[in-house]
C-alpha cells in the first residue's frame, strides 16, 4: 500500500518516488548526519563542505550510509541516501517530497542516527591521526 503522495512537480517533472512517507523523525536524523558530517568536514578541509543533503551537487560515501544531492541531469536517480536496506529520495533538497522504499520506524530512524554517527566518528578519528602523524613528521 502506498503511503506517499508526490508533490506536482515530482509528477510533472517525471521524478521518480518510493512508496512510502518519510516521518520527521527520520528526517531529524538525516538532518543530524548532514550537520554532522559537515562539521567534520569543514574541520579538516578548513573549507565550506558542500553537503550531500542539500543542493549542492555533491556526493558523500563510506562503509555504513551513501549520500548524494538532488541529480539535476536526465540520469535516472534511484536515491539520494542509502542505509542498509533503505533507501530515501528528496525533490531537489533533502526535506522536500521525501519518499523511502520502506516504512521507516522511530527505532529504525534511531539505529541508522546512531550506526551513521559512529562511521563519521572513525571519520573524524582517522582524520585526526593522519594529522597527528603529519605534525609529529613536521610534514
Amino acid at each position: 500500500m502506498t503511503t506517499y503522495v508526490p508533490e506536482l512537480g515530482q509528477l510533472a517533472g517525471g521524478r521518480g518516488f518510493m512508496e512510502h512517507d518519510v516521518p520527521d523523525i527520520m528526517h531529524a536524523a538525516l538532518t543530524m548526519i548532514s550537520d554532522e558530517l559537515g562539521r567534520i568536514m569543514r574541520n579538516h578541509t578548513q573549507e565550506d563542505y558542500p553537503s550531500p543533503f542539500s543542493n549542492s551537487g555533491a556526493e558523500f560515501r563510506n562503509d555504513t550510509f551513501h549520500a548524494q544531492a538532488y541529480s539535476w541531469g536526465d540520469d535516472d536517480q534511484p536515491y539520494n541516501f542509502a542505509w542498509k536496506d533503505l533507501r530515501i529520495s528528496w525533490y531537489k533538497w533533502m526535506g522536500r517530497g521525501m519518499s523511502s522504499n520502506i516504512a521507516i520506524t522511530p527505532d529504525m530512524a534511531a539505529a541508522c542516527l546512531d550506526d551513521c554517527l559512529k562511521s563519521l566518528q572513525i571519520l573524524e578519528d582517522e582524520h585526526d591521526r593522519l594529522e597527528q602523524e603529519r605534525h609529529e613528521t613536521g610534514e
